[in-house]
């Protein structure tokens, strides 16, 4: 108990955090207004009232305690709340939404994506009634005669606002959810002649540092950097990572290196060290301290904005300005102390940056290195102090991975099996480059040392990523294919916990806990297992403009669809492959979807369906071959023939391979036996 009281700050902020997780859930489900604000704003008054009264009378200490935890939790609760526009009354609503498109006033509020075909742009819209207001997620044309959005500028639009929906396969990422956590509800395509420039608007510094961001690339590439180390370069330095390859993205993922292309805390601590030892001078002057820890401060914080404020590097930043503060005032803080402040400042200013995954991975990953680190590292004495460093580092990476890997094993399915030999190369590797990069950008103003720093920079870039790429192609580099759920990533933290609190502070009932824990973790995992062995059903998934069915036997399974979905590697994992994950699949066999399967009847796991292909002539052949059918999933069909669909008997299954008008029209036909995928999600039978 006496441990637990040395971190005040991490007890106040708890509560809090524990208020905003909930009620951002809660959000999604239930109808929150104003009156339920108002009630809390109320209840947090009353609650300030009995704290204070608690605070006078120093008799009844434990009243403060008491009514300070529910006030905190109150508190994160009503600021989820406050940050979600469309609680408010004059927030886009869908129902107030029409079918055909409105006009808009639109502020772009996030830096412009430059995909394939499309600009992807997150922008704060106003109607021109100004009735409605909130933010969206719009995709412009990509038409070479017009011009890209710029960050901040103010645009007169006209587009079909829609609301994002979840597409319904089992275990695809929750895009809906990810995007609500961002307060964007609403998409809207925008084409070309729809959209015109008002003014430039007002960017603000956050604006003004994404120009001079975009000024300091330009330099890389005069530099001489281009392709894969120009986007590392940019990704590692300055936080731009749209350019990455996704072949070499998916590199880095595999060898463990991914944190090394995010700017987080290893990046703010190697600018903390540089600007502390550019800075050391001004200590022989009178104020200098001070002076030194106001430019400290002001330099990390104008290097997180320029990065982008990314979770990651807002953690880091702030809590390295406390580190300063606490340096300048001759003051060393308890790291969870500082890690809990920093947090708190954080949700403040955006409670929904604790549901991002780099927020999540960011602060626990220093939790380890903080608690596991010196552990590990006093375990053994190493006399050479090169070999002490390379231990060192191993001692680094392994804690970090130690309280991180629960987490990405739930979202990203996977682990690396060489992250210490990737981190033993990547480290030092990103120290380096971010030297070089600096000494490019500051000595690269005198014109002729510019191609020798960026010579120098392109080289180091190209040999990590080889090596990183020859890691990733290491036989059985990675271990993917893992899927757990919520609770068991919980369970497997609190196995975690109990055995730290065991080694630690030596108490027997961290060790207990963890057997316990552990003990129904395997049993559960047996019972997965045993229900995997013996499963058997159909699953028609939702993935616009195909059909795919799996039929699924055990542990294996059979894929019928056309093989530009089975051979599009992004498509299947992102609408079907976690799917296969969680039931565990180990064997895959795929089958064509043709002719040859079309409009007869195929039996599978005590059912019957048939793949129904309705164009050109083939009605009487369709009617004849599918009789006695349980489920018809429709794959083609022509405008003239849907009134077929009413002499089948059975359920019949929509794909998403056609347009609304004919499905509006095989509707009618039959409406009391259709099901269609594009609207409800993937079907299981």
């Amino acid at each position: 108990m006496k441990a637990w009281n040395s971190f005040p700050m991490l007890r106040l902020v708890l509560p809090f955090m524990a208020g905003i997780i909930l009620f951002s859930f809660l959000l999604e489900g239930a109808e929150l207004g104003l009156n339920l604000i108002l009630s809390g704003l109320f209840l947090a008054f009353v609650l300030i009232v009995f704290l204070v009264m608690a605070h006078a009378n120093g008799r009844r200490p434990h009243l403060f305690g008491v009514f300070l935890m529910p006030l905190l939790f109150l508190l994160g609760s009503l600021l989820t709340i406050s940050v979600s526009n469309y609680v408010f009354p004059d927030a886009l609503n869908g129902k107030r939404l029409g079918a055909t498109n409105q006009v808009f006033l639109a502020r772009v509020s996030e830096e412009p994506q430059v995909r394939q075909k499309s600009v992807k742009v997150v922008a704060d819209l106003e109607d021109r009634a100004e009735t409605m207001n909130g933010k969206a997620l719009l995709y412009f044309q990509d038409d070479s005669a017009s011009t890209i959005p710029k960050y901040g500028e103010e645009l007169l639009i006209g587009t079909q606002l829609q609301p994002i929906l979840e597409v319904g396969n089992p275990n695809e990422f929750n895009y809906p959810r990810y995007l609500r956590f961002h307060d964007i509800l609403f998409r809207g395509y925008v084409k070309a002649e729809n959209w015109k420039s008002l003014s430039m608007g007002s960017p603000g510094f956050i604006g003004w540092f994404s120009d001079f961001r975009s000024k300091l690339i330009s330099r890389f590439k005069e530099a001489g950097l281009e392709g894969d180390e120009l986007a590392v370069a940019s990704a590692l330095i300055l936080g731009h990572r749209t350019e990455l390859d996704k072949d070499l993205l998916a590199a880095y993922a595999g060898s463990g290196a991914t944190h090394v292309l995010a700017v987080s805390g290893l990046h703010v601590g190697i600018v903390y060290l540089i600007l502390n030892g550019l800075l050391k001078f001004l200590e022989k002057y009178r104020y200098g301290r001070l002076l030194k820890t106001v430019l400290l401060i002001a330099l990390l914080l104008g290097y997180a904005v320029l990065t982008g404020l990314s979770a990651s590097v807002s953690r880091a930043a702030v809590m390295f300005v406390f580190v300063a503060i606490g340096k300048a005032s001759n003051r060393d803080s308890n790291i969870f102390n500082t890690l809990a402040i920093s947090a708190f400042f954080l949700l403040v200013y955006d409670p929904m940056m604790i549901m991002q995954v780099g927020f999540q991975l960011s602060y626990l990953a220093v939790i380890g290195i903080v608690v596991i680190h010196p552990l590990l590292f006093n375990l053994i004495t190493i006399e050479n102090r090169f070999w002490d460093w390379v231990w060192s580092i191993s001692c680094v990476s392994i804690a970090a991975q130690i309280v991180t890997f629960p987490l990405g094993l739930l979202y990203f399915h996977q682990f690396p099996n060489l992250f210490l030999l990737s981190n033993l190369v990547v480290i030092p590797a990103a120290t380096v480059i971010l030297y070089l990069g600096f000494g490019l950008l500051v000595f690269g103003l005198w014109e002729p040392a510019l191609p020798i720093c960026g010579f120098l920079l392109k080289w180091v870039i190209l040999i990590l990523n080889q090596v990183v790429v020859w890691i990733e192609q290491v036989p059985y580099s990675v271990l993917s294919g893992i899927d757990i759920t919520t609770l068991e990533a919980l369970m497997i933290y609190v196995i975690i916990i109990g055995l730290l609190v065991f080694i630690i502070r030596e108490q027997r009932f961290g060790l207990y806990l963890s057997l316990g824990v552990a003990i129904v973790f395997m049993t559960l995992q047996a019972i997965e297992v045993h229900e995997q062995k013996n499963q058997r059903f159909t699953t028609v998934y939702n993935v616009k403009g195909h059909t795919a069915i799996a039929l699924v036997n055990g542990t294996d399974v059979t894929f019928i669809s056309r093989k530009e979905l089975y051979e599009n590697e992004q498509s299947m994992l992102f609408h079907i492959q976690h799917h296969w994950w969680r039931k565990g699949i180990e064997n895959e066999k795929f089958v064509e979807l043709n002719d040859s399967l079309m409009n007869r009847r195929l039996d599978w796991g005590g059912n019957s369906f048939s793949i129904i292909n309705l164009t050109g002539n083939s009605e009487l052949e369709a009617s004849i071959q599918v009789e006695n059918v349980n489920h018809f999933i429709v794959d083609a069909l022509d405008w003239n023939n849907a009134q077929i669909v009413s002499e089948c008997h059975g359920e019949l299954i929509i794909s998403n391979q056609f347009g609304y008008k004919t499905a509006d029209k095989i509707r009618k036909a039959s409406p009391e036996n259709v099901q269609f995928v594009s609207e409800i999600g993937a079907i299981t039978y």
